[in-house]
């Protein structure tokens, strides 16, 4: 069959892309493939050159895990068709380019929402699995590979395999949450979630410190809230020291809402464009001039302030997307942070050593007078994922504005951050990540773990075809991982030629 990258109008080009956080910026050969044949073709088009590929949804990762310079990126947005729906099981079908916000349109009608969403819905389905993304509401109901049914991968060798937990468990816990070092997906099947209304039980609160965070964390963890998060001001200090607002929700039952039915609209859903009448996507030019120290300190603490107001602590029905796409209520306000960009780091820390680390976090940022401008807490639950980022504890996610003559003391912030994650046995998140260090990385998932993975990787990518700036950085101070042999009671025939599990 004749490579159709060489033969039509299609044929990659070089293209410069940047990181969400725009930090980093290369010059790639960008493909765009419309099939799973088109992803085959594509990587035999790399190999016959020694090209390195990387696949790309729709460029949210904040750090380098979907930039590879100088070398070859798959951008999936191409494939964006949602393939098949079944509103009575509640099943779906996608292809990867399809992002969050098409998901949520399309099922929202017939009474469902994805099980498990980002902080924006402009994320592709594709790249939530290979990030295995976790939303608010990870305590209750794990991250978004706990709700794939099913995937269609294409490995480097050129095959085109379809996984689910029973036919291949070690390639379908390995590939999610691996950032795609296994293969693109081309296809991703997804139980969504059964609701009654478009509106969720809202409960928002303030929490004086971080004891009382905490505390109300475990309150309604207790009383099996689906949905918790915190946003702390970093600013604040001694006795005031993690002070901040809160939100917890839960999903509205059967009949409780009187409009719970009508609220299933997509147009009931969709976010305002304006904010007292002012439009929004300007809103980062007026946020822009308070883009420094002192301002935040001044926007931290009246947040602070105006949720410990009676009123805004009423509990209140609230539309799916108003709760869970916060990002995405002022159009680009990334460009607050421009032009040098910002660093997301963000901790997972076991639940022993929680109190502890974020305390000290803080503290740190205070005593280094840079401060994070966003902060983000969430609690978390361990899951089964080779690479995953979670555990049973707290995530503490910090925004920090990269000041050119500062780098080097955000670097050295980041460096002490990740000591202490290192310390607490806690772990990273790659799709956010810019800083940490292959050591760091992997003494957190473990040798033994990462000797599987590298066992896998072997075989289904033997020349090192998949790979990205992220993955070479890592790699660059991890060292070496022996290969852990397959033993005989793994299942692993799926991957060899004769199985049924892929095809040529």
């Amino acid at each position: 069959m004749a490579n159709p990258y060489e033969q039509t109008a299609e044929a990659p080009h070089w293209e410069a892309r940047r990181a969400w956080g725009m930090t980093q910026r290369v010059v790639a050969k960008v493909f765009r493939p419309m099939s799973a044949e088109d992803v085959v073709a594509a990587f035999e088009w790399a190999s016959a050159r020694g090209l390195t590929v990387c696949p790309w949804g729709n460029g949210r990762s904040y750090g380098d895990a979907a930039l590879n310079d100088s070398e070859v990126i798959l951008d999936m947005g191409g494939m964006d068709r949602v393939i098949e729906w079944d509103r009575a099981s509640g099943i779906v079908t996608v292809e990867p380019g399809v992002t969050i916000a098409k998901l949520w349109r399309h099922i929202l009608p017939d009474g469902h929402w994805p099980s498990v969403v980002s902080g924006t819905s402009y994320t592709t389905i594709g790249g939530c699995t290979a990030a295995n993304i976790h939303g608010k509401n990870n305590r209750m109901h794990g991250p978004i590979g706990d709700h794939i049914l099913r995937f269609t991968i294409v490995t480097p060798d050129g095959k085109i395999r379809e996984v689910d937990r029973e036919s291949d468990p070690n390639l379908f816990h390995a590939a999610i949450g691996s950032f795609g070092a296994l293969g693109v997906f081309t296809s991703i099947t997804l139980q969504t979630k059964r609701i009654y209304s478009g509106r969720l039980d809202v409960q928002p609160l303030a929490a004086a410190d971080l004891e009382e965070m905490f505390l109300h964390f475990e309150h309604h963890e207790a009383q099996s809230w689906d949905y918790v998060v915190g946003w702390i001001d970093a600013f604040a200090s001694g006795d005031r020291l993690g002070r901040g607002n809160m939100h917890a929700a839960r999903y509205v039952a059967e009949g409780v809402d009187p409009v719970g039915e009508r609220m299933l609209s997509v147009s009931s859903q969709e976010l305002s464009a304006t904010i007292f009448g002012f439009p929004k996507k300007w809103m980062w030019a007026l946020m822009k001039p308070w883009a420094h120290r002192l301002g935040m300190r001044f926007i931290n603490l009246n947040r602070y302030i105006w949720s410990t107001f009676e009123r805004n602590q009423r509990r209140h029905l609230e539309p799916h997307a108003q709760f869970n796409f916060l990002l995405d209520f002022v159009p680009n306000w990334k460009k607050v942070y421009e032009p040098h960009g910002l660093i997301q780091i963000q901790l997972f820390i076991p639940k022993a050593h929680a109190r502890r680390v974020i305390y000290q976090a803080i503290e740190l940022q205070q005593s280094m007078k840079y401060e994070s401008w966003l902060v983000v807490m969430k609690r978390h639950r361990a899951d089964a994922y080779w690479l995953s980022h979670a555990v049973d504890g707290y995530s503490f996610a910090m925004d920090f504005p990269v000041w050119p003559k500062r780098r080097g003391e955000l670097y050295e912030l980041g460096r002490a951050l990740e000591q202490m994650v290192q310390e607490a046995g806690g772990r990273f998140y790659l799709a956010k990540d810019s800083l940490v260090s292959g050591s760091s990385f992997r003494k957190s998932i473990g040798d033994e773990t990462l000797g599987r993975f590298q066992a896998l990787k072997t075989l289904l990518d033997p020349t090192g075809t998949l790979q990205s700036n992220q993955w070479r950085r890592l790699q660059r101070t991890m060292g070496h991982i022996e290969s852990i042999p397959m033993g005989p009671d793994d299942v692993y025939s799926v991957l060899s030629e004769e199985s049924e599990g892929g095809r040529d």
